[in-house]
């Protein structure tokens, strides 16, 4: 990645190419579950980007792009929810059309309900690593925090989500 981040100070089109494709999905698919929005989800990816086309010649000095990346985003992001104070129902990602697609929405509801259960923290943590498919240690990096507070919030949000699930079912 040291490579890429040169490139990108460099300010190489195909870099910034080459980084947008490594981590806009992932990115976008995190933001709309923290955002709960698609379209803020799209703006924050969007304004992600520019601020690293911006800033470039800085990351010459960032060792994990991939946490760098996705800690302009965490950044962004909260601008964004500083500037609109709503919150916007969860938009899912369109279902596949199949036989039990009504199971697979009331299970997606299911564990939507049990995140929502999880303190602010621990819920940053587990979406993450679910949908920003981040490891612990860029976890981290993002957050700020010691990898050790990462890996317990993580764990002990499991814990709890599988108690939640457990107890819940599919009723509720």
């Amino acid at each position: 990645m040291n490579e890429l981040a040169d490139r990108l100070a460099r300010g190489e089109p195909a870099a910034f190419a080459e980084l947008y494709d490594a981590c806009a999905d992932r990115l976008y698919g995190w933001l709309s579950v923290h955002l709960r929005s698609a379209a803020d989800a799209e703006d924050v990816v969007q304004e992600t980007f520019v601020r690293l086309a911006r800033a470039r010649k800085k990351l010459r000095r960032v060792e994990n792009l991939n946490a760098y990346v996705f800690s302009i985003a965490r950044n962004e992001a909260a601008r964004l929810r500083k500037r609109t104070s709503r919150q916007q129902a969860l938009v899912l990602p369109p279902v596949v059309v199949a036989a039990d697609a009504t199971l697979m929405l009331e299970q997606a509801e299911m564990v939507e309900r049990a995140l929502a259960r999880l303190n602010d923290e621990q819920r940053e943590v587990v979406e993450l690593k679910l949908y920003g498919d981040l490891t612990l240690r860029e976890i981290a990096e993002v957050t700020g925090l010691p990898a050790g507070t990462v890996a317990t919030r993580y764990r002990t949000a499991l814990v709890k989500l599988k108690e939640t699930l457990a107890r819940d079912g599919c009723r509720d």
